[in-house]
């Protein structure tokens, strides 16, 4: 199928328009304007006539020839009078008009039409002097058709000045409409989203003007994120190939047996750490793409809050105790049941504990209290705190942290909490550290499939 710009498809409408409009015009011009002149001429042709047969009304007999021949040179007319139903009187050159072929034109004004020699005249019947006189009174088409058709070849210059307004309006709106959007098209074509994005165009039209800003609105977005993905890259490259080199070195001293046994036990010991690291950031950036999917589904049940809570506590004790951090966890109510995805919200829970554990001092204390409109989960950690700056970037999928840390945990967390009608803030605690508080309105419902 061939598309069509803008501007031509407005020609195209307008154009259709034009047609049906000009010939409705048409067509209305030609009934009514030709009704109308008919209906003004035929009274005309009768208020002159009658005007002249009243005259010769008035007439004595001995002068009635003479009255004839001054009607007919000061009126134009032509005459046919008969006596007593006898011819008596004609101006035509051929006294033999056929009046039975006439044809009555209008019957409220009872004039007639015949032809004479290829000429129409338009005639009305009067009769005089107690009847003795019948009188025709005939008029030329030509001279009275004049004034008729001068008044419709106005109307028609007018119906013919209106359509080419409506082309010349046509041409400036497919003009004005087609522009604009190939500005536009301009403007996209001519940015790379490897570049911040020029000046918009702006448009006194509002519609082209908001296109315009989203357009700039969502270039940016896309340059932003193209620069976040770069510097992810950049720094997932650097987190890859430092574990990868450290296990390709320790492998390549066991390979050529360089190492005493002691030091074999220590390499071993490294290679399966950092092995576990690449695997764990592996598994991070794989089932945060799962989190984005579309057929990504929450197994929804009646779960324990405190149950869950404790199940991350433990998943992430050793860490704790390696950096001699306690864990505080404190809930006045033995149990506090929500439907969620138990094993979502325990990776969301892990992910921030692990982070709290990686700046916290001496403490993190987990805090789960429940009202009759919510559910709230505290986590406060008596580190170094977030910076407010840097609050809302925190769980960006490309947010690098204050030790290159890339921020994943944080991001999965997040798509987790908001899967499930949930939010989640950064904020700053009494001791400086950083504060975690995720929220549960128990009267929103969690879309199962997403």
């Amino acid at each position: 199928m061939k598309h069509l710009t803008i501007r031509r498809k407005l020609m195209i409408y307008y154009g259709v328009f034009l047609a049906v409009s000009y010939s409705i015009a048409a067509i209305l011009t030609g009934v009514f304007i030709s009704s109308g002149l008919n209906r003004l001429l035929y009274s005309n042709i009768y208020e002159l006539n009658d005007n002249i047969v009243e005259a010769l009304e008035n007439t004595q007999s001995a002068d009635f020839s003479e009255t004839l021949q001054a009607a007919i040179q000061y009126t134009g007319v032509d005459l046919v009078v008969y006596r007593h139903g006898l011819f008596y009187y004609s101006s035509f050159a051929s006294q033999t008009l056929d009046l039975d072929n006439a044809t009555k034109v209008s019957e409220v004004y009872n004039v007639y039409r015949i032809i004479d020699n290829f000429q129409y005249y338009y005639f009305t019947e009067s009769s005089v002097d107690d009847g003795e006189y019948q009188i025709y009174v005939f008029r030329a088409e030509g001279s009275i058709m004049a004034e008729n058709e001068t008044i419709f070849l106005a109307s028609f210059i007018g119906v013919v000045f209106l359509a080419i307004s409506i082309s010349l309006i046509s041409i400036f709106s497919a003009k004005t409409f087609a522009m604009p959007a190939r500005v536009l098209a301009n403007y996209v074509n001519n940015n790379s989203f490897q570049e911040k994005p020029s000046k918009r165009p702006r448009f006194s039209i509002v519609e082209y003007d908001e296109l315009s800003l989203a357009l700039e609105q969502a270039h940016t977005r896309v340059y932003e994120y193209s620069q976040a993905e770069e510097e992810f890259l950049h720094n997932f490259s650097h987190e890859m190939k430092t574990p990868l080199t450290n296990i390709y070195s320790y492998a390549e001293a066991l390979y050529y047996g360089v190492l005493s046994e002691k030091e074999i036990k220590k390499s071993s010991e490294i290679i399966m750490h950092e092995s576990e690291k690449l695997k764990d950031f592996i598994n991070q950036v794989l089932y945060l793409g799962r989190l984005d999917s579309i057929g990504e589904v929450l197994n929804v049940a009646r779960i324990n809050l405190v149950d869950v809570i404790g199940d991350a506590l433990n998943a992430i004790s050793g860490q704790a105790k390696d950096k001699e951090v306690i864990l505080v966890f404190q809930h006045e109510q033995e149990d506090v049941y929500m439907y969620a995805d138990s094993d979502k919200l325990e990776v969301a829970l892990t992910n921030l504990l692990a982070n709290a554990i990686r700046y916290a001092q001496t403490e993190i204390v987990i805090t789960l209290s429940k009202t009759k409109e919510d559910i709230t989960i505290m986590i406060d950690d008596d580190g170094i705190g977030i910076d407010e700056a840097i609050r809302d970037r925190i769980w960006e999928r490309y947010f690098i942290g204050k030790e290159g840390h890339t921020g994943l945990g944080l991001t999965i967390t997040k798509s987790i909490i908001e899967k499930h009608q949930g939010t989640i803030t950064a904020t700053e605690n009494e001791k400086k550290g950083a504060r975690f508080i995720i929220t549960f309105t128990l009267s929103k419902k969690i879309v199962v499939s997403l």
